[in-house]
C-alpha cells in the first residue's frame, strides 16, 4: 500500500515538471520559427522584402508590417531572391512559413508607381495593384492599399466559407482570427446594394416648359408657358415619403394665347390658365427613356374678350371650372439630374365653358380639352 501511494505521488510531482519542460522547449524554438503558443494565437503573414536601398519601398514595408501587426497577425519577414519569378517566390514563402498570405512591394519599371503583390493561400489567387509612388504620404497609402487588396482577395472565401472550412479546390481554410478581421468587410459586402441611379422624379424637381391646348369643340389651339414643381422619394432613390417611382406634382400653365374665334357678328379672343395637383408615376426601365403616367385635379380659368361689329359693344367674361386630368408621356434622361419630359393630358371641366357672341355659339372648352406639355425637369 505504501509503495502504491509513493508511486502515485511521484507521478503527480513529475507532471508539472514535464509540462514546464515542454513549455521551455517551445519558447526556446529557433528565432526564425514562431512558438507553438504564438502559432495558436495568431495567423501568419509573410512580408517579402526586396532588399534594395529604396527608402520609399522600405518605409512602405515597415508600415505594412505595422498595419498587419496591429490587426493581430504574426508578421514574418523574408528577403526576396534577386532573381526568379516574383509570384512563385511569394507562393513558396507563404507555404514555407505556413502563412495564410504573402505580400511584397516593388518599384515599377518606370519608377512612378509601386506594384503591390498579394498571394493568399485561402483562395489560391495572386492580385497586383499599381499605386502612385509620389508624395510624402505615398508609403502610408501603399500600406493601406496593400491591406485593402488582401481583404478584397479574401472576401470571396470569407463569404463562402464562414466557418473556416477548407475550400473544395484545395485552398487553405480561413483561420478564425482572419474571419474576425474580415467581419466588417463581410458586413459591408452583405448590405443591400445602393440603387444605380436616383429616380427620374426623386427629391425636389422643377420643370419649366410650354403647354399647348386644343379643345374638342373649337377653342384653340393655344400656346403658353408651363411650370411644374414635384416631390418624389429621396435623392438617393429610396427612403422617401412615397414609394419608388411616385411623386406629387403641382402644375401651373398659362396664360395661353391662340387665334381668335370668328363669327358672323365679330371675333372673340380667348385666354386660359390652369393649375393641377397631380400624382405622377415614372416607371424606370433602366434605359434613357421611361414612361410617365399622371392623374390630378385642379381648376381652369377661361377669360374671353369680344370684339363685335357695330352697333354691338365689346364685352368680357370669364368662367371658373373644376377639372380632372389624366395624362401619359415619356421622359428622356439627359443627365442624372436633367430630364426632357413630353406628355399629353385629357382634361374634363365642370362647368363646361361655352363661348358665344350675340347668341352665336363659337366653341366650348373642357369636354375635353387636350393639353400637351414639353419641359425640362431638373432635380435639385
Amino acid at each position: 500500500m505504501r509503495s502504491l501511494t509513493l508511486l502515485l505521488w511521484l507521478l503527480l510531482a513529475s507532471a508539472p515538471a514535464a509540462a514546464r519542460a515542454d513549455a521551455a522547449r517551445a519558447d526556446a524554438a529557433p528565432p526564425g520559427a514562431p512558438s507553438r503558443k504564438a502559432e495558436a494565437a495568431a495567423s501568419r503573414v509573410v512580408i517579402v522584402e526586396a532588399g534594395v536601398d529604396d527608402p520609399l519601398v522600405l518605409e512602405a514595408a515597415t508600415r505594412l508590417r505595422a498595419e498587419l501587426g496591429a490587426a493581430g497577425f504574426e508578421v514574418v519577414r523574408v528577403m526576396r531572391a534577386p532573381e526568379g519569378d516574383l509570384r512563385a517566390g511569394l507562393e513558396r514563402a507563404a507555404k514555407e512559413a505556413d502563412a495564410f498570405a504573402a505580400a511584397t512591394i516593388v518599384r515599377s519599371r518606370t519608377g512612378a508607381t509601386a506594384d503591390l503583390w498579394i498571394v493568399d493561400r485561402v483562395t489560391q489567387k495572386t492580385v497586383v495593384r499599381a499605386v502612385e509612388a509620389a508624395g510624402a504620404a505615398a508609403p502610408s497609402v501603399m500600406a493601406v492599399r496593400a491591406v485593402e487588396l488582401l481583404q478584397a482577395s479574401l472576401l470571396e472565401a470569407s463569404l463562402q466559407e464562414p466557418h473556416g472550412r477548407a475550400a473544395e479546390d484545395g485552398g487553405a481554410a480561413v483561420p478564425d482570427d482572419v474571419r474576425r478581421w474580415m467581419a466588417p468587410v463581410r458586413q459591408r459586402a452583405g448590405m443591400p446594394p445602393a440603387p444605380e441611379r436616383a429616380g427620374m422624379l426623386a427629391g425636389v424637381g422643377v420643370e419649366a416648359g410650354f403647354v399647348a391646348l386644343l379643345s374638342a369643340d373649337g377653342v384653340g389651339p393655344a400656346l403658353g408657358p408651363a411650370l411644374r414643381l414635384s416631390y418624389g422619394v429621396g435623392a438617393d432613390g429610396r427612403g422617401g415619403a412615397l414609394p419608388a417611382g411616385l411623386a406629387a406634382r403641382l402644375t401651373f400653365a398659362g396664360p395661353t394665347l391662340g387665334p381668335t374665334l370668328e363669327g358672323e357678328l365679330g371675333t372673340v379672343s380667348v385666354r386660359q390658365e390652369m393649375a393641377f395637383l397631380e400624382a405622377v408615376w415614372a416607371l424606370d426601365t433602366g434605359g434613357a427613356i421611361s414612361p410617365v403616367l399622371s392623374a390630378g385635379v385642379g381648376g381652369i380659368h377661361l377669360f374671353v374678350s369680344g370684339d363685335p361689329l357695330p352697333p354691338l359693344r365689346s364685352a368680357t367674361g370669364d368662367v371658373w371650372s373644376v377639372a380632372a386630368a389624366l395624362g401619359g408621356g415619356a421622359g428622356l434622361r439627359l443627365t442624372d439630374r436633367a430630364t426632357l419630359l413630353v406628355d399629353a393630358h385629357a382634361i374634363f371641366a365642370e362647368p363646361r365653358a361655352v363661348v358665344t357672341l350675340g347668341g352665336e355659339r363659337l366653341g366650348t372648352a373642357g369636354r375635353p380639352t387636350f393639353a400637351g406639355f414639353l419641359g425640362l425637369l431638373v432635380r435639385l
